[in-house]
């Protein structure tokens, strides 16, 4: 195992962490940094099954909370976004510009939950909609949609276990299809399932310290952390 993958299971550890807190954002400021760490094949394939696990462990807790009409609406939206993300990558755009783009988009996110409280703006019905698209094209690409998805649940949701298991059931259902992809794709090889069966590890304990973390200290700090992390993912992205 070379140095740049013990970084990149360091990296799942402390975002996973961020995850199981706030039920979002774990992936999203995890992938700009591994992404220049190990690779696009090694760490989208890697990071969807530790956040699939981080998401199983939520579900299992809080089925009862779950929200069916909400998850039908969510995937149906979300899931057009992730379809459309299929054609995006086959169009001859060069990935270089997609990252800065990626990175731009998570910056603006992070700059709005900062500096708007998203519970008092109102939002026109199909600006929450495209959010919804939006997050499912860019989860597709960059297994990264939860923050736009966010928005749309922040005004959807106002029990906490609802919200953290009704987002976790979507992407369970768009993470588990990704994992199809990539095993189609042949991105497991040996060495990689070693490195997911670390990931599995290191995400569980992950979601251990989140969920106890959780309970000790005040959500609104994790989130403004959250926010500010989510900021310097997006600027790693662009210089």
């Amino acid at each position: 195992m070379t140095v740049f993958e013990i970084l990149f299971l360091i990296v799942i550890l402390l975002t996973n962490v961020i995850q199981a807190i706030t039920g979002f954002a774990g992936t999203v400021l995890a992938m700009p940094v591994s992404l220049r760490l190990v690779g696009s094949d090694v760490a989208k394939p890697v990071l969807n099954l530790a956040a699939l696990i981080i998401c199983l462990a939520v579900v299992i807790h809080h089925f009862k909370d779950i929200q069916w009409k909400e998850f039908a609406k969510m995937i149906l939206c979300v899931g057009s976004g992730f379809a459309l993300g299929f054609a995006v990558q086959l169009l001859p755009i060069n990935g270089t510009i997609l990252l800065k783009l990626y990175g731009i988009v998570i910056m603006s996110i992070a700059l709005i939950y900062l500096f708007l409280d998203i519970d008092h703006v109102r939002i026109p019905t199909w600006v929450l909609y495209l959010c919804l698209f939006l997050g499912g094209l860019l989860h597709q690409m960059y297994v990264s949609g939860g923050p736009l998805v966010v928005i749309y649940a922040m005004k959807t949701f106002k029990n906490k276990n609802s919200f953290r298991a009704t987002l976790s059931l979507m992407w369970i259902v768009l993470n588990g299809f990704l994992f199809g992809t990539h095993m189609a794709s042949g991105l497991f090889s040996a060495h990689l399932w070693i490195l997911v069966g670390i990931a599995f590890a290191v995400s569980s304990l992950s979601y251990i310290v989140g969920s106890m973390l959780a309970k000790k200290l005040p959500h609104d700090i994790f989130m403004k952390i959250t926010y500010v992390l989510l900021f310097i993912s997006g600027i790693s992205l662009i210089f």
